[in-house]
């Protein structure tokens, strides 16, 4: 009683009349939930928001007070709408409003009327602008409906009963377009262009490896450390472009459904469906070499070859890296790790061969890219530090 007692002395000591200063209204950027109904005597209870005060608007027959309200060490503020504080709302009016915030969900209001008093939620704001029902009739004029902000005020004059009756309704979640793609019927992929969810029009460049010891086609992340070959041998990046998944379809009526799907990159339908027109550079730093790669020519042991786009090989539109021993920057003195970062071009014409067209850099014609660093087997290193640490006499004698 205490606590309430308190908060009812400040909040008389808060609550000024708008009117009295010439406003028309008070904004509240703090609020965040609204007492649905706000009529006669009653109160609330809430949970602050992460802030240690709570800010309150209230509306009632076009006078508007104000104030704030300190949480308590458990984050709870409350307050009663009585004679005593002005805060009871007496008169009727479409306008009347209790605003408050910024607090938690699940705080919520009572409304006193006679000798019966109904209970209620208070409302998210968010929410205030979406449809409501109308609540059926009782059929009676002993019971009158006042409806409020988010719900409706029965009561019953025989009895003096009241309810508070909430009328924005939950809506069933609506399930999720699928993305526009394509559909598979036996072994025909058709487009799937209607009824479906379209992408952002973004890229993604997919790099993929050889495993070693299983043969299986690897991704190799962006940013990935690719470990040299310490003799014979050699290994193989393969590189190209994509769409990232958020939904397409093919523009062309006679083209491949599977087009630029990321789904068919690690397949054998890989060479048919990867976005075609694409060209491709590559630089290389750090090292006693670097620069740019040249297709066919081998830069720091790695060999760049670049698919002619459009000439219909398997390589078509792609770029190869193949990483081999390189005693320059791999030996008992070398141990040079070599960055690559690759970029992939796509010309303005071929960025339309699906819907939405790809996003590409309108001057450099850059729509994707991804990077891996090739470093030195462990092995040939610490073989060579074993080496350089031991003498050829370790125990020297003088003669």
């Amino acid at each position: 009683m205490k606590l309430m007692k308190h908060i009812t002395i400040a909040l008389v000591l808060c609550a000024i009349p708008a009117m009295a200063f010439g406003q028309t209204s008070v904004s509240c950027d703090d609020c965040t939930h609204a007492v649905s109904v706000y009529m006669g005597e009653g109160g609330f209870i809430a949970m602050a928001d992460g802030a240690e005060m709570v800010t309150w608007v209230a509306t009632c027959g076009g006078v508007t007070r104000s104030g704030e309200l300190a949480a308590n060490a458990d984050g709870m503020v409350s307050a009663l709408f009585s004679m005593d504080n002005g805060l009871a709302c007496m008169m009727e009016g479409d306008g009347n409003m209790f605003e408050l915030g910024p607090i938690m969900d699940g705080g919520w209001f009572w409304i006193t009327r006679g000798m019966n008093s109904a209970v209620g939620n208070l409302v998210d704001m968010d929410i205030l602008e979406n449809d409501m029902v109308e609540l059926t009739s009782a059929g009676t004029a002993d019971v009158s409906m006042m409806t409020g902000r988010g719900a409706v005020l029965v009561e019953q004059a025989s009895t003096g009963r009241v309810g508070i009756l909430p009328n924005i309704l939950p809506e069933p979640p609506v399930a999720a377009l699928r993305l526009c793609g394509y559909d598979v019927s036996g072994t025909t992929y058709k487009r799937r262009a209607s009824n479906c969810a379209l992408g952002n029009g973004g890229t993604m460049t997919l790099a993929t490896t050889t495993n070693s010891f299983t043969g299986a086609t690897t991704v190799v992340a962006n940013g990935a450390t690719i470990t040299r070959p310490a003799g014979v041998g050699e290994i193989v990046v393969v590189i190209d472009l994509w769409a990232n998944g958020t939904g397409h379809f093919t523009t062309a009526a006679d083209g491949d459904a599977r087009l630029g799907h990321p789904a068919f990159g690690m397949g054998d339908a890989r060479a048919m469906a990867r976005l075609t027109g694409v060209t491709y550079s590559a630089k290389m730093g750090s090292g006693p070499s670097g620069g740019d790669f040249v297709a066919g020519d081998a830069l720091a042991g790695i060999t760049m070859t670049a698919g002619a786009a459009g000439a219909g090989t398997p390589d078509v539109d792609t770029v190869t890296f193949t990483v081999k021993a390189a005693a320059t920057h791999c030996s008992a003195t070398n141990n040079y790790p070599v960055p690559v970062a690759v970029t992939a071009m796509l010309a303005e014409a071929s960025a339309t061969q699906t819907t939405p067209a790809r996003t590409r850099h309108a001057t450099t014609d850059a729509a994707g890219g991804t990077k891996f660093t090739v470093v030195c087997p462990a092995a040939s290193s610490s073989a060579n530090m074993g080496e350089e640490l031991v003498p050829d006499n370790p125990f020297p004698t003088d003669k």
